[in-house]
């Protein structure tokens, strides 16, 4: 939900800074206002900003002091696009609220005093805890493969409403034009509804008012959205007391259809198939922010080469990131910040059943997936959702706790298909529970390394299996792929090297794709990103086709191809 009317004030830029390895803040009422020289720059992870923050992986406090003119008798609320991992906010000494969770939305209601500063105060803890969304250890030891960056690594800003405003709405569209759309007012007065619905050109097809908070059309005529053809219409809502307009907020939607049946993916009635890749928000000094200019890159590298779609690995992505697969027509699995692929290095047998078994532990999760789909549920971009990654779902408390997730989600969208990545193939016990099964394999890399042939073998074999017990639902595969240094380079090909890479991304795809049951490839990754340190890492997972900082290693150019030439959309 956005809007062109409310006022707003952006608070990028340079913040005071500082360290609280001790937690002592709180006790020494740093809410009121920090002495420290240190200066940090908002939005971006405080870890590549200096190098002596690189490896701080806990507590630090950001102050902001801001002029506020007037703002009448509005409401203001400050509104993190994604901080964390635990977020506490004072504003004049005031303490006003806590937030948990670094990937997800989130606002706090809050009093400004006008026509002087006012001191907004910011704590950020990113302490590493087994019960963290994803769970670590520490910084070098967790369940997931990707940097912890810690901080205000999205935008954050001040904005300012009518006691009668819109708190939320969602959109339902169909391809053949139907729209509804519910909202949710804040308004303790009799108020009147208006919905707009305009095209690219700017003309208006439709411009009604309405008293119902259920508004319900068959607009007609329209021109689905489409990775060929991602045509987005404005929807804008406004709300009036006596014929004065209280409020104005809009949404880009498309119209279309998303459905899975006889194995397939159906988009628009069409069936689909997804080419693309496993992603990551990472960038060098920046940390987690993607800044614009890196996302446009990025999705014009994506266009270049014939990807159609890719997976929000491992967290909800940002707003302009999902904004860009909107306007540019990727097809989108999003995923919360639920990533277990090395949980044994964090947690036993016996505490990773505790824990999948506890039921704060799943109200916390049901919570953050309340907030991702809030943020994201009317984006046409997002087709699927994918409930987790890699859990140990041999386990039989792992596959009733997917179980229950799955039937939760759906409870809050039942318009999307949902599925989970597993790593366990086989052996999996929850891929009955999902509308659609996606698989990591990594043979011949882990395993049967050196040895590609053998290792497609395998999958080959396994995928059979998986097919013959659930033949009515269709498969993804969701990561594979090898790391590779740029620049190393190896005849035959060899493990580290562009040509291995190379090689084992075009044996997968050309020995798998003969499979119709098969409906799409991800490549693991997009590229190279940052994690924790461990004898496995050269700094970076060097999976990436294109280096850090976005240039092609060898295989670009054999994806490219494989794309365009050897797999239909």
């Amino acid at each position: 939900m956005r809007s062109f009317y409310r006022p707003k004030i952006d608070l990028q830029g340079f913040w005071k800074f500082k360290i609280d390895s001790e937690n002592v803040g709180e006790k020494n009422e740093w809410g009121k206002g920090l002495e420290s020289e240190d200066i940090i720059y908002v939005p971006a992870s405080w870890n590549e900003q200096n190098p002596q923050w690189d490896q701080f992986s806990s507590i630090a406090w950001y102050q902001k002091d801001l002029f506020v003119s007037s703002y009448e008798s509005k409401k203001a609320w400050i509104v993190f696009e994604g901080a964390g991992y635990i977020t506490k906010l004072w504003i004049n000494g005031e303490y006003v609220g806590t937030h948990e969770g670094s990937f997800t939305q989130f606002k706090f209601p809050i009093k400004l005093n006008t026509n002087e500063f006012n001191k907004i105060v910011v704590k950020i803890d990113n302490t590493s805890s087994p019960y963290n969304l994803p769970p670590a250890k520490d910084l070098n030891i967790a369940a997931f493969d990707f940097f912890n960056y810690g901080g205000i690594q999205r935008p954050v800003y001040i904005e300012f409403v009518d006691e009668c405003h819109v708190e939320d709405i969602t959109v339902y569209t169909k391809s053949n034009g139907h729209l509804k759309v519910e909202i949710l007012p804040e308004c303790n007065q009799k108020h009147s509804l208006r919905f707009k619905l305009v095209d690219k050109e700017g003309k208006a097809l439709l411009d009604e008012e309405s008293s119902n908070e259920i508004y319900e059309k068959d607009v007609g005529n329209v021109t689905p959205w489409s990775p060929d053809n991602p045509y987005l219409y404005t929807l804008i809502v406004e709300i009036y007391v006596d014929e004065n307009l209280k409020d104005s907020i809009y949404e880009r939607i498309g119209f279309r259809d998303v459905e899975v049946k006889n194995g397939r993916i159906y988009l628009n009635g069409k069936p689909i198939f997804l080419k693309g890749f496993g992603r990551h928000e990472d960038f060098p000094i920046l940390g987690k922010f993607m800044y614009g200019a890196v996302l446009v890159r990025d999705f014009y590298l994506m266009r270049k080469i014939g990807a159609n779609s890719f997976r929000t690995s491992h967290y909800p992505y940002s707003n302009e990131h999902l904004d860009l697969a909107d306007e540019m027509g990727f097809l989108v699995i999003l995923e919360p910040p639920l990533c277990y692929s090395n949980i044994s290095r964090v947690m036993s047998q016996e505490e990773i059943a505790k824990m999948f078994s506890d039921i704060k532990y799943f109200e916390k999760v049901k919570h953050t997936i309340k907030e991702m789909i809030r943020q994201h549920k009317n984006r046409p971009s997002v087709i699927m959702y994918s409930v987790m990654n890699e859990p140990p779902s041999d386990m039989y408390e792992v596959a009733e706790f997917i179980k229950k997730e799955v039937k939760f989600l759906k409870t809050l969208d039942s318009s999307r298909p949902v599925t989970f990545a597993s790593h366990r193939s086989v052996r999996d016990l929850a891929l009955e529970y999902v509308d659609i099964i996606s698989l990591n394999y990594y043979h011949g890399w882990y395993t049967e390394w050196g040895d590609i042939d053998s290792g497609v073998r395998t999958v080959a074999m396994e995928l059979e299996e998986i097919h013959k017990k659930f033949p009515e639902k269709p498969i993804i595969i969701t990561e594979f792929g090898a790391d590779a240094i740029y620049g190393l380079h190896s005849d035959p090909p060899q493990m580290w090297s562009e040509e291995y890479q190379s090689e084992m991304i075009r044996k997968y795809i050309e020995a798998l794709r003969k499979n119709n049951y098969i409906v799409g490839f991800h490549i693991w990754n997009f590229a190279d990103f940052r994690t924790p340190q461990n004898p496995g890492r050269t700094i970076l997972n060097r999976k990436g086709i294109f280096t850090r900082d976005r240039q092609p290693k060898s295989a670009a150019k054999v994806v490219e191809e494989l794309f365009k030439n050897k797999l239909s959309s």
